[in-house]
């Protein structure tokens, strides 16, 4: 099992002062998150010195890097010029930094059956834009109006439509236990044979409050 760490997790500071605490306190794989004014979005508007300096920093700690892709304004699920130019600046960031992978909310589109398929499309293209080597995750998202991939069984037909090996699931066990609270533990199930890595953090089942594990009120022990 290998462990990771999300600079989500120290969401307030600016990114690149974020990835230097993590190093420092001993993280080997860290996932950067592309949102964030003042954070991820920082990364964003980075040029190529800055990204090459950051590189530099995480061979010489001998660090690897994944990309939480941007989720404002970037919808694989109904794409426009805006995404494409988002993905255009994530994919210079994703060569530089020679990204693990990257992980992606499908977005939003009032037709599922249309998001899934936008969505499919749009991870073709991503896919062969990408180093061979790079993998693709997509994360299962909280409840909210016309959004793509709120359930485990949505992601399953996006990776089946794309028939990749490289494609498979981040599980979020707190956006998964606001969609299924009920049935929390088959819904993550579902994950299994598709599952790239999890997220884990803790919620009361209402809001993605992001609590550690025993915090909140899912049920980690079954």
């Amino acid at each position: 099992m290998k462990l990771s760490i999300s600079t989500y997790t120290l969401f307030s500071q600016p990114i690149d002062e974020a990835i230097k605490q993590l190093v420092n306190g001993g993280w080997k794989s860290i996932e950067l998150m592309g949102e964030g004014e003042h954070h991820g979005e920082r990364l964003l508007e980075m040029d190529d010195s800055q990204l090459m300096s950051i590189a530099q920093f995480a061979k010489e700690n001998r660090v690897s890097f994944g990309f939480h892709l941007p989720i404002k304004h970037f919808n694989p699920a109904l794409v426009d010029k805006t995404t494409e130019e988002i993905w255009n600046n994530c994919l210079r960031i994703v060569r530089i930094l020679e990204m693990n992978y990257v992980l992606l909310h499908p977005g939003l589109n009032p037709s599922v059956d249309n998001g899934i398929d936008s969505t499919s499309r749009f991870i073709k293209e991503m896919l062969e834009d990408l180093p061979k080597e790079t993998k693709l995750a997509i994360e299962n998202v909280p409840p909210a109006e016309n959004v793509i991939g709120s359930s485990i069984d949505q992601l399953i037909t996006i990776i089946q439509k794309v028939n990749d090996s490289r494609v498979s699931i981040m599980l979020d066990t707190g956006h998964c236990y606001m969609n299924s609270k009920e049935a929390f533990i088959q819904e993550c199930g579902k994950a299994y044979n598709h599952l790239f890595g999890i997220h884990i953090n803790d919620n009361h089942g209402k809001d993605d409050e992001h609590l550690a594990i025993g915090e909140g009120d899912i049920p980690f022990k079954q």
